[in-house]
């Protein structure tokens, strides 16, 4: 089914909330993708200054060596990449004044992989200088070419999502499954289901709380209620925190209560004052320690320190404690 404007609506939204660094710069792709109907997308960055490759911002699902050729051999050699470029335009295989499934992107890139269909929305020209603008590729496994009305408003989305291969913007090393703006006690979902959140509306609230009380961003795992483990983080943005989810593995074997151990534990904390903030005594904190050391390998607190650093091995109770 064609897309709507609700949909395109969205899709304006997502880009903008991406530009801004409000959600990462993978959403609006993943939505063209799967609302147009593609199987793989792909954003390129613009060619930087000094003519090296131009950078893979974004790949959703393209086999590794098809988007390292899309990114390098189709973006300096192929014929249908120069036509899409030199008009400006959203270019499917249709559109193409030749065969593209003759042409050496189609038979040495994308047929191994079963595509049939494709498309390349240029994100600008070619500057005073030769070098090339950044573009979006799809392709899909079906033979239907995307439709006339969707290619034009693809096209005039160009000069918007230009502005997601910007030099400031990194490709997302981490993409976040579950994104949340949360500012004056709003929680705005930017991606993904609250529904699958570890957190409620009033503890997301008390999160943006702690955030603004701490010296810098957050950075901790937190289990939810199906045993499901998260990685979380909290960053300023605008006039509000932006919480990111990203879904992940048991912290290193650590249970719940031994990760905030290792927490407060790499603070310099005691097992006394341990002991007090968690209200378990002395023995049991003393044998959490000892079972955290040896999960992770670390011969005392010091290394433990450098460990759960490096790996974000904190948790929310450990982050109460010290803030208080």
């Amino acid at each position: 089914m064609t897309p709507g404007l609700t949909w395109w609506t969205r899709v304006a939204d997502a880009v903008r909330a991406a530009g801004r660094g409000e959600a990462p710069i993978a959403e609006p792709v993943r939505m063209l993708r799967d609302g147009l109907g593609y199987d793989c997308a792909t954003l390129i960055g613009r060619q930087p200054a000094n003519r090296a490759p131009q950078p893979i911002l974004v790949n959703l699902d393209y086999p590794t060596a098809t988007a390292d050729f899309v990114a390098s051999t189709y973006a300096r050699e192929c014929p249908a990449h120069r036509y899409a470029l030199q008009r400006h335009i959203a270019v499917r295989f249709v559109d193409l004044p030749f065969d593209f499934r003759d042409s050496r992107t189609y038979q040495e890139a994308l047929r191994p992989c079963g595509f049939r269909e494709g498309l390349t929305l240029p994100l600008g020209g070619i500057d005073a200088t030769g070098r090339r603008p950044g573009f979006i590729a799809m392709s899909s496994t079906h033979g239907r070419p995307l439709g006339d009305d969707d290619r034009l408003a693809l096209t005039l989305f160009a000069s918007e999502i230009a502005g997601l291969t910007a030099p400031q913007i990194r490709p997302d090393p981490d993409p976040a499954d579950l994104v949340v703006y949360l500012s004056g006690g709003r929680a705005e979902v930017r991606l993904g289901d609250r529904s699958q959140s570890p957190f409620d509306a009033a503890a997301m609230t008390r999160l943006a709380g702690l955030h603004a009380r701490s010296t810098g961003a957050l950075r901790f795992r937190r289990r939810g209620a199906d045993g499901q483990w998260w990685s979380v983080r909290t960053d300023t943005v605008a006039d509000g925190v932006l919480l990111c989810l990203r879904r992940t593995g048991t912290p290193d074997g650590l249970t719940p209560r031994e990760l905030d151990v290792a927490g407060l534990a790499s603070r310099g904390w005691s097992n006394d004052r341990i002991a007090e903030a968690l209200g378990i005594s002395v023995r049991t904190a003393r044998a959490h320690i000892e079972s955290v050391l040896a999960k992770l390998g670390a011969a005392n607190r010091t290394e433990l320190a450098r460990i759960s650093y490096e790996r974000e091995l904190d948790s929310l109770d450990a982050i109460r404690c010290e803030i208080g």
